[in-house]
């Protein structure tokens, strides 16, 4: 079977987003080739009637782009109108919501997606705050999502908070929550749990991964446990984090360290154990994807130019690898379609 990748990331070296295809009998990945090229689309999502949804930079300022890959790319519209890119982007299928995270600006801003590719902004939600290090000067939303129950989630690395918002009228988001992580962890990025009320959060400048339990009732979030993606946590920063579809192992990423943190997930999903940690063979593992047998992995080393290609053990998620030097430049995002 061959399953398509997309790959996106920085162009100070690159072209922009690629394509790859991953052949699951050969247990192969072809050569990413460029698909549209574009500067600095460091964040992709795709709809399901194959709508991709990218970040940009364009002409000093930044915003998201939508294209038809249904055959050749085409442009059906653009948002330029910040002063520089948003850091992530999610598309909310059951209402056609776009949520980008502006890292840098300190905002969230939610857009409406016609059925033709257009763009509307429904509502900005503006942010502030600071934590205790350095890099946490301001605000800085790195994260915006869905939880299982449909409202709009989002992680503030700078302010050490997690935000849960309604989405009733999503022209005028309603803050239900505004969730406080230990001092100075900054959350990054998130993962539900697919069958228990249990988050995941891969916090960048501690190296751990935080388990929340989730009340839906109240919009609540209440830790119940932690653990490290990666020790010394001075010379590393967590990046990624993914679950398998049976919710029976977590994966976290970790740069520096340069590694993947396999966890398992007990019946209930309220603790986490480290089974196992493996290299990436690269430098700056910042993003990676299981493909959907759930039986790969792919990783994009940013700093060194290479993606990974693992052998997934389902029954017991460890990692094999099978290629470690497949080329691609500044790569910082893997998304299987």
């Amino acid at each position: 079977m061959l399953e398509k990748v997309l790959l996106s990331g920085y162009t100070n070296k690159g072209q922009g987003i690629y394509q790859a295809k991953l052949d699951t009998d050969s247990k192969s990945l072809s050569e990413p080739t460029p698909l549209i090229k574009i500067d600095s689309p460091t964040y992709v999502d795709v709809t399901n009637d194959l709508k991709l949804i990218t970040l940009l930079k364009k002409d000093g300022r930044g915003g998201i782009a939508v294209y038809d890959i249904n055959s050749d790319p085409k442009l059906l519209d653009e948002d330029i109108s910040e002063n520089t890119s948003p850091s992530y982007v999610k598309f909310d299928a059951s209402r056609n919501l776009i949520f980008s995270s502006y890292f840098h600006l300190g905002k969230v801003k939610v857009d409406h997606l016609s059925t033709d590719g257009k763009i509307e902004n429904y509502a900005t939600l503006n942010f502030e705050g600071s934590g205790p290090r350095p890099e946490q000067d301001q605000s800085k939303p790195h994260f915006s999502a869905l939880t299982p129950d449909g409202k709009l989630i989002i992680c503030d690395y700078g302010a050490d908070r997690i935000y849960i918002y309604g989405l009733e009228d999503p022209k005028n988001p309603k803050l239900l929550n505004n969730y406080i992580v230990p001092s100075g962890y900054a959350p990054r990025h998130l993962v539900f749990n697919p069958t228990e009320p249990y988050v995941y959060v891969a916090c960048e400048l501690s190296s751990k991964v935080l388990v929340l339990e989730y009340d839906p009732k109240y919009s609540r979030l209440t830790l119940v446990d932690e653990v490290d993606a990666a020790k010394d946590e001075k010379k590393n920063t967590t990046a990624a984090i993914r679950i398998s579809n049976d919710g029976k192992f977590l994966y976290a990423s970790t740069r520096g360290a340069n590694t993947i943190a396999i966890f398992s997930v007990d019946s209930d999903g309220s603790r986490l154990k480290k089974i196992d940690t493996i290299k990436t063979k690269g430098k700056g593992p910042r993003d990676f994807d299981i493909d959907p047998s759930q039986d790969f992995v792919v990783a994009a080393n940013q700093d060194s130019d290479n993606l990974t290609l693992y052998k997934r053990n389902s029954k017991k998620g460890i990692l094999t690898i099978l290629e470690d030097d497949i080329a691609i430049p500044e790569c910082v995002c893997v998304h299987f379609i």
